[in-house]
């Protein structure tokens, strides 16, 4: 008997053995998913590995199932990439495995409720009108019966449960892939090409040799129909390989029955091929050649290329100002990769320059680049992941998830803007892609570049410590400048009777721009059309009734939103608390996108103005169209949270104004200043980066904060060395590795019990086996509410992450009984970029 150990997408960090039935002995092998038994349904899984032998009973194990794939999914190299994931951020093997790969790669469980020809009905209420809907409409998904019903899932599951255990329902399940491959018919010639062009040239002769004679009025002109086949031969002998016949019948405007007269005739043959559904299939792409290297680029690149040509692991740090062609270095370095038959994966930090990335890299590279993000279809992500795992692309672009594409032989990786938190996940597992990116370069043995003009401290800390080598880019490319930068003090503006959101020196610059037809940016970190909504009269703020915090107003749908939990609600004409009708909309500090637009438009009725904020890229390809229209001059302002800051270029746009810089300095959080600074420069640098010289202007509340500061002064080691000394004081990274431990439950005194429990056990265990870790709380969060969970939470700092690893695995094995009982979420968040 053979045996398979097997991992799924579960909590619970475990392999579970099951046996391998003869007919699936050849295909079950380390990382093909299966399906298999598991609690009262069937579930996808990953071989780990195949054994001959187990210590369970044989009447424990199970068969798998069935297998779903003829190609592991998984590489060996994925394999032990998600098992050191599953070590590191302690989470199951079976979830980063499964985080590794699309969804559209999975398969997707669909269960239905089916009713039992013979049964006891039942007495409950509820469960006899499941019964009842079920004889009427047959079976139907719990879904359907939730919205039939009017229940809750929550209220519907037990009722469920309770009617299989009576025998008087079953629950179907199905597995059926999420996405598969797209057919479409094709035509290719199957006569060679001698004859091929004879046949073209009989056609485009006088007498066509099809009994059609030529146009009476002009004997030179042949007859249309026969053009038409002229034609269409003469494009599939010129491309030399299969072509769609939509392609060719819009081409030459005829239908696909002049297609099949020339199969009929034995020219072409039409078939079904597979078809790669391309997102970027419409979108312009300008061809372009490798330019001259300036000094430091060249210096940059020479040494990369040193490197490379050893084939060890080494990390760089390029560190280069925003506009001193890193993007170029990057292109020029991948080139003699590609040369070795090896693959290369590039990762940016947002979803809005996959594509402006990608059109720069296809100018380069053409079809042999790929991209992987969520905003793509099922389809379009199941056929680019599939085209990677062939080896048919070789360049992979994409945000965080790419660092799992599975190419074939990598040879180097890089990170683009690589201190953005955008690289963090916020959901189980909570990975960071820089330090993926390190594991898996060091498992493949090849290079990894970050690059940034604002690195994360832990980045250059590390270039200084000798762990990274430091590449620096000081200039921008053409010797253009660095923008002017210019800090408002607001509240000199307020001293002055200026209580609009623009300064003087703002609405001045804005005007200038327009008058010139130039382009501007404004940026403010912040959704909805204003922070928050309070009175004037008693200071009462709406808030959401489930999270602690105040609720934004949205003007085009006139509601209140709270942006942790989604509540909406109609705002209040008077106070509830005085019945006051002075309203404000304007918080003294706060205000979104949407007031910003307003104010502008008033200020400005014949500028042309977009928002460019979470709110108005929702739809499929809404990014693109955005970006599109202002790299064509069409939008004259835009507006935008940080997705503006992060390696847009854009020769037109002179002028980037911050509205209020100072939004983050005060978070609860240690990696506020460096958050800000980094935001800031980051969104200076979209100014002026072509021949016109760029001004940036900074409002803010606290001029003379040294983080404003050195963004001023395009500064980063100034920056850098204030921050890491205010680092080194408390030993917060990159003197030490920290980890939260959020507690969240809907019993406020439950939560604080089972925090103050769970302390207990920490201090023993610190005492015992653990006194290098330092443990801070347990305290309320930041953010002490959300979705009507109260949360409390952890800090713990260690020099060593394997010591806070270690205490927690030590509370997950041992959670103390009187906890797990409760309904309390536990949440350990390993290397956090933010502890709100």
């Amino acid at each position: 008997m053979s045996y398979a150990n097997v991992a799924f997408p579960i909590a619970v960090n475990q392999l579970f053995t099951y046996s391998v039935p003869e007919h699936l002995d050849s295909v079950v092998q380390p990382g093909v998913r299966i399906l298999a038994s598991f609690h009262e349904g069937s579930k996808e899984g990953v071989v780990i590995e195949r054994t001959d032998e187990t210590d369970l009973s044989s009447e424990k194990v199970k068969n798998i199932s069935d297998c779903l794939d003829d190609v592991p999914t998984f590489s060996p190299e994925i394999l032990e990439l998600t098992k050191w994931m599953s070590d590191y951020y302690l989470t199951s093997w079976g979830n980063a495995l499964f985080c590794a790969v699309p969804a559209s790669i999975r398969n997707q469980k669909k269960q239905r409720v089916h009713l039992r020809s013979e049964y006891t009905p039942p007495i409950d209420k509820i469960q006899k009108e499941i019964v009842a809907l079920l004889e009427a409409e047959g079976d139907l998904t719990p879904t359907q019966i939730v919205r039939r019903m009017g229940i809750s899932n929550s209220n519907l599951r037990p009722k469920i449960r309770a009617l299989r255990q009576k025998g008087v329902v079953d629950v179907l399940i199905t597995h059926k892939p999420k996405a598969t491959a797209q057919y479409t018919s094709v035509a290719s010639l199957v006569l060679p090409q001698e004859e091929i062009q004879a046949e073209i040239d009989k056609l485009t002769s006088d007498d066509d040799g099809y009994g059609n004679q030529t146009d009476i009025k002009n004997k030179n002109v042949p007859h249309a129909a026969s053009l038409k086949h002229a034609g269409i031969l003469q494009n599939l002998l010129d491309v030399d390989k299969p072509i769609a016949t939509k392609e060719l019948t819009k081409q030459f405007n005829t239908s696909l029955s002049l297609l099949r007269t020339l199969e009929r005739r034995g020219f072409i043959q039409i078939t079904k091929a597979s078809s790669v559904r391309n997102p970027l299939s419409a979108q312009p792409v300008t061809p372009t050649d490798p330019i001259t290297l300036n000094s430091t680029q060249l210096a940059a690149y020479t040494e990369i290329q040193n490197q490379l040509q050893s084939e060890n692991q080494v990390t760089f740090l390029l560190h280069g100002v925003t506009g001193s062609g890193k993007t170029e270095v990057y292109m020029q370095a991948i080139a003699p990769i590609l040369e070795k038959g090896k693959s290369v994966i590039v990762l940016v930090p947002e979803i809005s320059l996959t594509p402006q990335t990608a059109s720069r890299f296809i100018g380069r590279f053409g079809d042999r680049v790929a991209i992987l993000h969520s905003s793509l279809s099922e389809g379009e992500r199941y056929d680019q992941w599939h085209r990677i795992q062939k080896g048919d692309a070789s360049i992979v672009i994409g945000p965080r998830s790419a660092v799992f594409a599975p190419v074939n032989e990598l040879g180097l990786l890089i990170i683009d803007e690589e201190h953005s938190d955008s690289y963090k996940s916020d959901t189980n597992p909570r990975y960071h892609a820089r330090e993926v990116a390190m594991k898996r370069t060091h498992l493949a043995n090849c290079a990894l570049v970050l690059g940034s003009a604002t690195p994360s401290l832990e980045s250059f800390y590390n270039s200084h410590n000798g762990s990274y080598k430091l590449l620096s880019m000081p200039t921008r490319v053409l010797d253009r400048k660095m923008p002017t930068v210019h800090i408002v003090d607001m509240r000199k503006e307020l001293e002055s009777g200026n209580r609009t959101i623009f300064s003087t020196h703002l609405r001045d610059a804005i005007t200038e721009r327009l008058e010139k037809q130039e382009q501007i940016i404004l940026f403010l970190n912040r959704r909805g059309y204003s922070t928050y909504v309070f009175c004037r009269t008693c200071g009462y703020v709406e808030r959401c009734t489930n999270c602690s915090i105040s609720l934004t107003y949205h003007l085009d749908t006139k509601k209140l939103v709270c942006h942790h939990c989604g509540h909406k609600r109609d705002t209040h004409s008077s106070c509830p608390d005085c019945n006051s009708t002075a309203i404000d909309y304007f918080g003294r500090k706060g205000f979104g996108t949407e007031s910003v637009e307003q104010e502008i438009i008033k200020a400005f009725p014949d500028a042309r103005v977009q928002r460019f904020d979470a709110d108005t890229t929702t739809r499929k390809d809404s990014h693109h169209k955005i970006l599109t229209a202002f790299q064509n001059q069409e939008i004259d302002i835009l507006i935008g949270t940080q997705m503006v800051s992060k390696g847009l270029d854009f020769p037109n746009v002179t002028l980037v104004g911050v509205i209020v810089a100072d939004t983050a300095l005060n978070l609860p959080d240690f990696r506020a200043g460096e958050q800000t600074f980094s935001l800031l420069t980051q969104v200076a640098g979209r100014s002026g980066r072509a021949d016109a010289e760029g001004e940036v202007i900074i409002q803010t509340y606290m001029p003379e904060h040294y983080c404003i500061l050195a963004a001023q002064n395009h500064d980063y080691i100034n920056f850098y060395d204030q921050e890491v000394e205010s680092r080194r004081s408390l030993q917060y990274p990159p003197f030490s590795h920290v980890a939260t431990l959020l507690l969240r439950g809907k019993d406020e005194k439950e939560v604080i019990e089972a925090a103050h429990t769970v302390n207990t056990h920490l201090q023993i265990w610190k005492t015992e086996k653990f006194p290098e870790v330092d443990i801070l709380g347990p305290a309320p969060a930041p953010l002490s509410k959300i979705e009507g969970k109260f949360r409390w939470h952890f800090l713990l700092k260690s020099k060593e992450v394997e010591k806070i690893c270690g205490i927690f695995q030590l509370l997950t094995d041992d959670l103390p009984p009187q906890i797990r009982a409760t309904a309390i979420e536990f949440i350990i968040d390993i290397d956090p970029t933010n502890t709100l």
